[in-house]
């Protein structure tokens, strides 16, 4: 867990994007982003439009899923976050 995690933030919605994206290429998830939607959804437990949007760059996650994520593909949150 991270001690400094509520003053951890995204600095970019795109970079925050293509490090997920990156994360689920190395779990050799189909490149197409409606079928990396629903692996999100369900690992993650989040609602599938949600999911979509963090791929798509659209939105930033909030710090609880951020470190959650991180967990999840077993990376440092601060790279996943651009920091």
């Amino acid at each position: 867990m991270i001690d400094s995690r509520r003053t951890l933030e995204v600095k970019s919605t795109k970079l925050f994007a293509a490090r997920l994206n990156e994360c689920l290429d190395g779990t050799d998830a189909p490149v197409q982003i409606r079928e990396r939607a629903a692996i999100l959804n369900k690992m993650l437990d989040v609602p599938r439009q949600q999911a979509w949007s963090l791929l798509e760059g659209q939105m930033i996650p909030d710090i609880d899923l951020l470190v959650r994520i991180a967990e999840e593909f077993e990376v440092d949150v601060h790279w996943l976050s651009g920091n």
